[in-house]
């Protein structure tokens, strides 16, 4: 119509109307196509990664599992930007995972359950003798119970960070092996007499998250009402 019946600055601005609406829907489909591809790309790496988690599972091989997952959550860093090499570390750690490829120890895939942030915190037994960790030191600043709470000296731990040793004075020497994240058997060790003195299980103590800490006001609130 314009073409017909309109003047020539009509017929201009209606052909450039004409031009951006057709960029702007070219551009609309390519973004919904490109949504499409991202979601079938991050869905099958997910999907892959799920089938192999639980095979490897099942088949008894927990710990490569575990491994994988570690080294895959230490690596991946999401991102709006880009895809964060999610289907080439959702690969390898797969790979990890079935034992397809050897894992070089001290690589990024050489994931351990343990480090040094493990040990920082407060370890207390049953009886409430404690042992203070601080990220301090070489390697730790390393504190325990009592009057006048002593420094421990020659703080030593071991490649894995499962074991921590010691020294409390010149008469004990402390070793802490790691069970789990919260729990670590200590022994007492008498340098004089050459001999264990003690043996007991520390626990470290855990802050409550907010989400724990609000649940808690909750639940106290609810039952001062039906008080």
């Amino acid at each position: 119509m314009a073409e017909f019946k309109a003047g020539r600055s009509v017929r201009i601005g209606v052909g450039v109307l004409a031009f951006v609406s057709a960029i702007a829907a070219t551009y609309a489909l390519a973004s919904v196509l490109n949504t499409f591809n991202y979601n079938a790309w991050f869905g099958g790496a997910t999907k892959q990664l799920i089938e192999t988690s639980i095979a490897q599972v099942e088949d008894g091989h927990l710990d490569r599992v575990l491994k994988g997952w570690r080294a895959l959550d230490a690596q991946y860093q999401p991102t709006y930007e880009n895809r964060a090499g999610y289907k080439e570390l959702v690969e390898r750690a797969t790979e990890a995972m079935k034992g397809d490829k050897t894992i070089l120890a001290g690589s990024d895939w050489d994931a351990q359950p343990f480090n040094a942030k493990t040990w920082i915190g407060h370890w207390e037994n049953d009886t409430g003798f404690w042992i203070v960790i601080n990220d301090v030191g070489r390697p730790f600043d390393v504190t325990r119970s009592g009057d006048n709470p002593p420094r421990m000296h020659s703080v030593t731990i071991s490649e894995d960070f499962k074991i921590m040793k010691f020294k409390e004075g010149e008469q004990w020497f402390h070793t802490l092996t790691l069970k789990n994240k919260y729990e670590a058997s200590h022994e007492w060790f008498d340098l004089k007499e050459q001999k264990i003195w003690q043996t007991d299980t520390l626990h470290k103590l855990r802050r409550a998250t907010e989400s724990e800490r609000s649940a808690t006001q909750q639940k106290n609130s609810q039952q001062a009402v039906n008080r």
